[in-house]
């Protein structure tokens, strides 16, 4: 190398930007990433017990077997039945409201412990609420 070499400005700087960018997608976009994808499975998960919650109250309304009705549509969207819990509340007679709530157990489908962070995100809610009008 010549003199002339050794003293141009950025020299020594050429694999700076590959370990700054290195670092950057390990600590910056891996984690947001991550948390993109949690997202997305808690947001389907919400929108899957949202369903069957409705189809468990279709199923009230019509004096048939809630929880069959629900289980069936948890397992057929493709999530574990054992981690599904069904409350029906409210009576079958006409014109009565029937509730029917579902818990869904998430710890086990997202990748970061959200449990640890903050513990309304190991499960998902959804209810509701239909009436028999005959």
């Amino acid at each position: 190398m010549t003199m002339r070499a050794l003293n141009t400005p950025g020299f020594g700087n050429h694999g700076s930007i590959s370990v700054e960018l290195a670092l950057l997608l390990t600590f910056i976009f891996l984690p947001l990433l991550i948390g993109v994808v949690d997202f997305g499975q808690l947001l389907h998960a919400q929108n899957i017990m949202t369903r069957a919650a409705r189809e468990g109250a279709i199923a009230a309304s019509r004096h048939q077997d809630v929880d069959r009705a629900v289980l069936q549509y948890v397992e057929n969207a493709g999530y574990d039945t054992a981690r599904t819990r069904i409350d029906t509340q409210g009576s079958r007679a006409s014109s009565d409201p029937v509730t029917v709530t579902i818990t869904y157990d998430t710890t086990a489908m997202v990748i970061i412990p959200w449990g640890e962070i903050t513990p309304d995100m190991t499960h998902v809610v959804s209810s509701a609420t239909t009436q028999q009008l005959y």
